[in-house]
């Protein structure tokens, strides 16, 4: 094999794994550590590019993120339960007494209607939209229940759609949990299913703090419905897995990170 060709290869070996180190690259950077022209670096990110191995930004590159689909709610309820249980308890410690509260359906947020069962706050009203969450929250007879109809989708029992949002005129609430199948900085909090996205969205622009529980595997996963860009969410509820640079990123973003 050619020398230029070998040298070349390796480079952009090392490149990659850099990648999946930092999550982006810049090209001046690059160029610097391998002691080679900027022009040799974008051509490396441009044959990357074109492979599939990573998404070209201006002055660099960043990692190519995993489109994820919807698994089913019984699929999702087993994986990983113990993180997905701290960061329930964690984030029901956030509700305060009298407080309005909406709680979107999802494995992870249902973690927060158990952690409420023991002692709840006096004089809180819970909003839900899914049928798995409010049989738990009748549990709570010392807190107002309200339960969110609309069309339901058998793979999540969450209740959505236009009747959904209709129903959410003229409510606003303290504090909203909602859950999500993927956090990116670059393409926000989401959701497999548009219809679910969309009735979100409604209860983030109702909510006075808009809270995303979420499990570190769903860092760098894109899903087909946005709820919200990163930058429109107050807190991050997570678990320690979260990568460091994640923590660098939701920091720039000043969106407050706690970890269960």
């Amino acid at each position: 094999m050619d020398r230029n060709l070998a040298l070349g290869a390796q480079r952009r070996r090392l490149i990659l794994e850099r990648l999946r180190e930092d999550g982006v690259v810049r090209t001046a950077a690059l160029a610097e550590v391998f002691s080679v022209s900027p022009m040799t670096i974008r051509n490396d990110l441009e044959s990357l590019a074109r492979r599939g191995s990573l998404v070209r930004v201006h002055g660099g590159a960043m990692a190519r993120e995993q489109m994820a689909a919807e698994p089913s709610y019984s699929d999702k309820a087993t994986r990983n339960l113990p993180e997905k249980q701290r960061i329930g308890h964690r984030a029901a410690r956030l509700i305060g007494e009298g407080m309005a509260v909406f709680i979107g359906n999802g494995t992870t947020t249902i973690e927060i209607v158990r952690a409420l069962e023991g002692s709840p706050p006096s004089n809180v009203k819970i909003f839900t939209n899914a049928l798995t969450h409010a049989t738990e929250l009748s549990r709570i007879p010392q807190a107002e229940i309200y339960v969110v109809g609309g069309y339901l989708r058998g793979v999540s029992y969450a209740m959505v759609g236009r009747l959904a949002r209709g129903a959410l005129g003229g409510v606003y609430f303290d504090l909203a949990f909602l859950g999500a199948n993927g956090v990116s900085v670059d393409h926000g909090v989401t959701i497999p299913s548009l219809e679910e996205a969309e009735t979100a969205a409604e209860v983030v622009q109702r909510a006075q703090r808009v809270v995303i529980v979420a499990d570190h595997t769903k860092f760098g996963i894109v899903t087909h419905g946005k709820i919200a860009d990163l930058a429109g969410v107050d807190t991050v509820v997570t678990d320690k897995g979260i990568e460091p640079r994640y923590r660098k990123l939701l920091a720039e973003l000043a969106v407050e990170l706690v970890v269960a």
